[in-house]
C-alpha cells in the first residue's frame, strides 16, 4: 500500500523542473565556495573548507526541500486536489507518510550529491590555485565522506520540520521562512563541530534531528486533520 502511494506521488510530481533547479543550485554553491568563500575568507585548511561546504549546502537544500514540500502538500490544499486523495480508502496518515518519505529521500540525495560535487570541484580548483596549505590524506577524506552521509541524513530530518509551520496557514511563504530559520539554526551546530569530535557526536546530533523531524512532521499531519 505505502509503495503504491509513493509511486503515485512520484508520477504526479513534475521532476524535470526540480532536477534542473537542483543542477543549477549545485553549480551556484560550488561557484560560491570556490570563487568567493575560500579565496575571500582566506580559507587554508580542509577542516575549514569542508565545514563551509556543509554549511552552505545544508542551508540551500533544506530550503529547496521546502519548495518540494510546498508542491506536494501545500499546493494540493490550495488546488483542492488533496480532497480527492482523502477520498481514497487509505488512511490519511499513510498518504502524508508517502509524501514525507519522498521529501526526505530527495533531500538526502541532493544534499549528499551536492557535497560530493562541491568537494570534487574544490579539489580540482585547488590543484591549480593551491588554496589549501595542509595535506589531504586518504584517511581524512574517508572520514569526511562518512560525515557527509551523516550530515545528509541530518538535513533530510530537519527538512521535515517546516511541515508543522506550513500547515498553520497552508502557504508556501510559511514553509520557506520556517525552513530558512531552521536551516540557519541547525548550521550553527555544524559550525561548532569538527572531525576531531568523532562520529558519536555527529550520530547523536543526527538522531536528535531525526526524532524532532518525525515528531514535528507528525504534529503537522495531525494539524491537517483539524
Amino acid at each position: 500500500m505505502l509503495w503504491k502511494l509513493i509511486k503515485l506521488e512520484l508520477k504526479k510530481t513534475k521532476w524535470r523542473g526540480l532536477l534542473f533547479g537542483a543542477v543549477i543550485t549545485n553549480l551556484l554553491v560550488a561557484l560560491w565556495v570556490i570563487g568567493s568563500d575560500v579565496p575571500n575568507n582566506e580559507v587554508r585548511t580542509y577542516d575549514r573548507v569542508f565545514q563551509s561546504i556543509m554549511n552552505y549546502s545544508g542551508i540551500t537544500f533544506i530550503i529547496f526541500a521546502s519548495v518540494l514540500m510546498s508542491r506536494m502538500i501545500i499546493d494540493e490544499y490550495r488546488n483542492k486536489t488533496i480532497t480527492l486523495l482523502f477520498a481514497y480508502p487509505v488512511p490519511r496518515n499513510m498518504i502524508f507518510l508517502a509524501k514525507l518519505i519522498i521529501i526526505g529521500a530527495w533531500t538526502f540525495a541532493t544534499e549528499l550529491f551536492n557535497n560530493i560535487f562541491v568537494v570534487i570541484s574544490l579539489l580540482i580548483a585547488n590543484s591549480h590555485f593551491h588554496y589549501m596549505t595542509d595535506t589531504l590524506t586518504h584517511d581524512r577524506l574517508m572520514a569526511e565522506a562518512i560525515r557527509m552521509v551523516i550530515f545528509a541524513f541530518t538535513c533530510a530530518s530537519v527538512s521535515l520540520i517546516p511541515l508543522y509551520f506550513g500547515m498553520f496557514r497552508k502557504t508556501m511563504p510559511a514553509l520557506i521562512v520556517s525552513a530558512f530559520v531552521l536551516a540557519n539554526s541547525s548550521m550553527v551546530i555544524v559550525n561548532n563541530l569538527s572531525v576531531e569530535d568523532g562520529y558519536g557526536v555527529f550520530m547523536l546530533a543526527a538522531l536528535v534531528c531525526f526524532t524532532i523531524g518525525i515528531l514535528m512532521a507528525y504534529a503537522g499531519v495531525r494539524r491537517s486533520q483539524l
